[in-house]
């Protein structure tokens, strides 16, 4: 999508506003907004049957379809509540000390 009108109407961003940071707290598309929503109000309906019974299964599925999209083993994809989380994730395995140097790249 080039032209910026469409790709701004696909937020529910303020308009009047130049919206940056979609990094730390960035906004989701309205289609994925309204999928959330849809999954909110099957949780809230039955908390129990949706937390204690399906979500295992409804996270595997959700595993198994990132998977297929990156070409990933599903088992070996996590989903973590942040970027943060998921670097915590991989860095604590390794050991790091003080003094220890982590390379990366200036590409954010």
């Amino acid at each position: 999508m080039s032209d910026s009108t469409a790709l701004s109407a696909e937020f529910l961003l303020d308009p009047s506003v130049t919206f940056l940071n979609h990094g730390s707290f960035g906004a989701v598309p309205r289609a994925v907004f309204e999928r959330y929503q849809e999954w909110q109000l099957e949780l809230e309906r039955q908390p129990v049957l949706f937390l204690a019974r399906r979500l295992d299964e409804l996270l595997a599925e959700a595993r198994a379809s990132l998977g297929a999209y990156v070409g990933a083993d599903p088992d070996d994809l996590v989903f973590v509540p942040n970027a943060s989380a998921g670097v915590n994730v991989a860095a604590w395995p390794l050991g790091l000390e003080q003094g220890d140097e982590v390379l990366s790249t200036d590409l954010e």
